[in-house]
């Protein structure tokens, strides 16, 4: 199978909470680290001829289970960086569309609007782009598609003895399957992400706190990415 250059690359940044508790800061400002570690990593790969990148910005699990101060704080985060970007000039000069997925249903008001308003900004940019999935959960993704298919079946609108998996992966939050999936934190899964994209996907285990991951370090990634055998199920 011919070498496929590195051109998807998604992120579970995991150990915000770990980092904040071994230098003794308050969560906000881990949260903080970590937020402005998303757009460094960005700058890194793209720089790298990589068009595509995603982040797993909060689970479901995350959700359901944190405690309603720590959601508070990072859903300020969240909101100020999103509006921040919108405003930002920056975002009229890159060519880079920036996409949210999950159950957006559940998230704050206020971090819908700016999330809207920052995809709507970005909506006719090509060249690169950005995803990221907040409130997202892989089992609930293939579980709301399913949902959404057999919907359309039931209305006549998609005939069953014609659906494939290029009919079931439109039903999807994200179609994207990335390349390499990289994991900070020194935790070796992935936690239900992405389980339809995934396939094929390299897995590359970081024991790096996400805030301490640094260029090297992606780059290393993307090094074993590119000596890894690639056959693709041949």
């Amino acid at each position: 199978m011919p070498f496929q250059p590195l051109e998807s690359v998604a992120v579970i940044p995991d150990g915000n909470r770990r980092f904040a508790k071994r230098k003794n800061l308050p969560i906000e400002t881990a949260y903080l680290k970590g937020f402005k570690k998303a757009a460094e990593f960005s700058k890194w790969a793209f720089e790298e001829k990589v068009k595509n990148v995603s982040f797993w910005a909060l689970s479901m699990d995350n959700f359901a289970k944190r405690s309603e101060t720590e959601l508070t704080v990072l859903f300020k985060l969240m909101t100020k960086h999103l509006t921040d970007a919108v405003a930002h000039p920056r975002l009229g000069s890159e060519d880079c569309r920036i996409q949210f997925f999950g159950k957006r249903e559940l998230l704050p008001t206020g971090v819908r609007t700016a999330m809207q308003k920052l995809e709507e900004k970005t909506r006719d940019k090509k060249s690169q782009s950005l995803n990221i999935g907040i409130a997202y959960s892989g089992r609930e993704e293939l579980l709301s598609a399913s949902k959404k298919l057999a919907s359309d079946i039931a209305s006549g609108s998609v005939k069953a003895d014609e659906v494939n998996e290029s009919t079931f992966s439109n039903y999807l939050y994200t179609n994207n399957s990335p390349q390499l999936i990289i994991r900070t934190g020194n935790v070796q899964r992935l936690s239900g992400f992405m389980p339809w994209q995934n396939a094929y996907s390299e897995l590359y285990f970081s024991p790096k706190l996400w805030p301490e991951f640094e260029k090297p370090d992606f780059l290393a990634a993307k090094q074993f990415y590119e000596e890894t055998e690639q056959r693709f199920g041949q």
